[in-house]
């Protein structure tokens, strides 16, 4: 259009010829001649519209579409179906032709794809500041490490971190993609680094990312409490758009080249030899100076990212587990780790969560935590605490004859007197414990301290030392029972009482 409307000003305006005007503008004079034959045929007068698009449909105006021009194909069916194994566009062109015989020809169906595919499929430069983003993930293949004593061969995870604006990169192999490997491998790549980025991008797995969605994903809590500790943001990738990572895949794509792949034929006994190892190699990546740019990776992150980043606080990052919305048993315990731990008895059927490290077990309700305990590694096992306990479980926990006996000295020595008896009936005092429960717990609860007092002296005189005997006394009435019974009863003489002659 700007020769155009060079051409159409010489012609118009400065009433050259075409010869002329063909000289000037470096174009044929046959071309020149079109234009302004196109423009005499439109009015077209000077000046010009300043708008390109009205005067090129002014001057070459779009031709009618003709009814029996082919139909397109529905280019985003043709797209789903070659990423299917197998599919290529010139199967899919003959089954195109099989519904529209009169259908485009192979090029002109290829011409247009490419057409619609490059219009769909664009990408956002993405703009990198100073030690604002880190990207993490993992090689695709593992590398092997043998076990010095069993021969067993175990594959380790190549963990990836570049940093967006230098390419800087940290790589490291871990023995496995689970959460304490993965939380561990950041504060050592945040420690290589000597401070912490604005944002953390890492991929979808689950040590990172609970539920991916598009718009707000469920992250680990134990990694939010990471980001949290090191002041920083996680901004998972969406699922399936690698683009997102883009330096990270390629960092990958490098590592797997650079590193991995020339330590294809060498046999490593231990994680640690394998880091040493590709410490080395990283060592020589970072220092290797850029193809199209000046400096290396370390000059650019010495001098672009490591000024930006965050302070490290001074404590790592201590490895925590979570267990979220755990609803508690009628109990009132939680189990972690095959180990019960006691919570308050009014959240029964209340959703909690659960801290979990290696020396302290801590649950929260509602982001406040109502408990906490020092990890217990015994399976099958429980840790109380008495506050947790309603009042009734808490004096029933940890009954022994030692208790009982403190306890009915506090009442007085008749009741003393009625447990110590009780106690002595059974060849195991564990099997006394229902009676002294009943008459320390339950009776002195109904009647009081000083009824049952009375009614363990009047059970005393008797020689019936029991529960039963004590209940009954109680229940009949303790004021109607002499203040003092005769411990020794009088001898009576009767024809018909036997004396103890009779049994000999």
């Amino acid at each position: 259009m700007r020769q155009i409307r060079e051409i159409l000003r010489l012609s118009i305006q400065l009433q050259l010829s075409a010869n002329e005007i063909s000289t000037a503008v470096g174009l044929s004079r046959g071309k020149v001649q079109d234009v302004i034959r196109r423009a005499r045929a439109t009015d077209t007068t000077w000046p010009l519209p300043e708008d390109d698009g009205a005067l090129q449909e002014k001057l070459y105006p779009r031709t009618k579409v003709l009814d029996d021009e082919p139909p397109l194909p529905k280019w985003e069916t043709v797209d789903a179906q070659l990423r299917k194994k197998g599919v290529t566009l010139q199967l899919l062109w003959q089954e195109y032709l099989r519904e529209n015989p009169r259908g485009y020809s192979y090029s002109q169906y290829c011409r247009r794809y490419r057409v619609w595919a490059a219009q769909r499929d664009l990408v956002m430069r993405q703009e990198h500041r100073a030690g604002e983003k880190l990207f993490v993930d993992f090689t695709g293949p593992t590398v092997p490490v043998v076990c010095r004593f069993t021969g067993e061969i175990r594959p380790a995870s190549v963990f990836v971190a570049v940093f967006g604006a230098s390419n800087y990169c940290y790589v490291e192999a871990i023995e496995s993609e689970g959460l304490r490997d993965w939380l561990a491998v950041h504060v050592r790549a945040l420690r290589f680094f000597g401070g912490s980025p604005r944002y953390l991008v890492p991929d979808n797995l689950k040590s990172a990312v609970i539920k991916a969605t598009r718009f707000e994903p469920q992250l680990n809590k134990s990694y939010q409490r990471m980001a949290e500790h090191y002041g920083f943001g996680i901004l998972p990738a969406r699922p399936y758009r690698p683009k997102d990572k883009a330096k990270v895949e390629k960092g990958v794509q490098v590592v797997e080249q650079r590193i991995l792949a020339p330590m294809r034929n060498m046999t490593f006994f231990s994680i640690d030899d394998l880091n040493k190892e590709i410490s080395k190699r990283v060592a020589d990546l970072n220092n290797e100076p850029f193809q199209k740019l000046s400096g290396t990776r370390r000059s650019w992150f010495e001098s672009v990212d490591a000024p930006a980043l965050q302070p490290l606080p001074r404590a790592d990052f201590s490895f925590e587990e979570w267990d979220l919305s755990l609803r508690v048993p009628k109990d009132y315990h939680i189990s972690v780790g095959k180990h019960y731990y006691s919570v308050p008895y009014r959240l029964v059927s209340e959703l909690v969560d659960v801290r979990v490290t290696d020396a302290i077990v801590e649950i929260f309700h509602r982001n406040s935590r109502v408990a906490s305990h020092i990890r217990n590694w015994s399976e099958g096992q429980k840790t109380t605490l008495e506050e947790h306990m309603p009042a009734a479980h808490a004096a029933y926990q940890g009954m022994s004859p030692e208790k009982f006996i403190s306890w009915a000295e506090k009442i007085g020595p008749s009741t003393l007197g009625i447990i110590n008896e009780i106690l002595k009936s059974k060849p195991q005092p564990q099997l006394c414990f229902d009676q002294c429960w009943g008459i320390l717990r339950a009776l002195t609860g109904k009647f009081g301290n000083e009824a049952v007092e009375k009614a363990c002296h009047h059970a005393l005189s008797l020689s019936s030392p029991g529960y039963r005997v004590v209940k009954t006394i109680l229940d009949k009435g303790v004021d109607k029972l002499p203040t003092q019974l005769p411990i020794d009863l009088p001898k009576v003489s009767h024809p018909n009482i036997r004396g103890p002659n009779q049994f000999q």
